[in-house]
């Protein structure tokens, strides 16, 4: 993680462009660590997220997902991902993403935490669960649905479709596209325009807005989030998620057998 910027605009950037980003655990803490001392920086408003290179974050790595899931609960392992999710959401300052080339998986799923998003416009933005055979947890699954709504949501998750970043700025999932060498600039205008508000409005606004949304989402009685955690943690142990993974690897069409 390469953190740079002095003063209202702290920059994080992904920093494993020879995976493409992909959010190893050692990237997933080093996130985490930073936003924790951007939250302790009085100076700083307003936090950019990027990745080096030409990605934004392909993912979980592959890797250690396929070893993950021989040696860990699978509940375990998503809450991992989800726990840097959650540290986006709390960050008492706005976070913006950056995204350019691929935003996949947990890569889209990070997106969809932070608080504004500017996409470059071949950016590619999706979330290829279904293709390998994983369950998206169900906090990932409510920020998709209020950001695109229903159909949308069933779209990238059931069909496994990908969207361009105009795309993604005309469904919701960022708030607007511009071209790849105007992608870093634009995003710098923004943070230096929330910077200028005030902290106080825009704090308060951000935990608003963010309620607002956990009021409005699924059900979460205990029942509903056992009983979802439980269809994750089959579909990650089955054969199917194997074979999505190992495809994956060797470049082919996955042959799932539902089992």
């Amino acid at each position: 993680m390469v953190v740079s910027g002095q003063g209202s605009v702290r920059r994080l950037t992904m920093n494993r462009p020879e995976a493409r980003n992909a959010m190893s655990a050692e990237m997933r803490a080093a996130l985490v660590h930073a936003l924790g001392r951007a939250a302790s920086d009085p100076a700083c408003r307003v936090v950019v997220l990027a990745g080096a290179g030409h990605d934004f974050s392909s993912g979980a790595d592959l890797d250690e997902l396929a070893q993950s899931r021989r040696s860990e609960d699978a509940a375990d392992f998503v809450r991992t991902f989800e726990s840097v999710f959650e540290a986006v959401e709390d960050q008492p300052q706005p976070v913006i993403a950056e995204v350019s080339g691929a935003a996949l998986g947990a890569g889209c799923l990070l997106v969809l935490a932070c608080d504004l998003a500017v996409a470059a416009t071949d950016a590619r933005l999706g979330i290829p669960s279904a293709r390998l055979g994983l369950v998206v947890n169900l906090e990932s699954i409510e920020r998709l649905v209020a950001a695109v709504g229903l159909k949308r949501a069933s779209d990238l998750l059931a069909a496994g479709h990908e969207v361009s970043g105009v795309d993604a700025a005309a469904w919701g999932l960022v708030n607007r596209a511009v071209p790849a060498e105007e992608l870093a600039d634009a995003a710098d205008v923004l943070a230096r325009r929330v910077a200028s508000r005030a902290p106080l409005s825009v704090a308060a606004s951000k935990r608003g807005i963010r309620a607002a949304v956990r009021r409005s989402g699924t059900d979460r009685s205990a029942y509903a989030a056992a009983e979802f955690d439980m269809m994750a943690a089959e579909a990650f142990a089955s054969a199917d998620f194997g074979e999505g993974i190992a495809a994956l690897q060797e470049r082919r069409r996955p042959e799932f057998g539902g089992r």
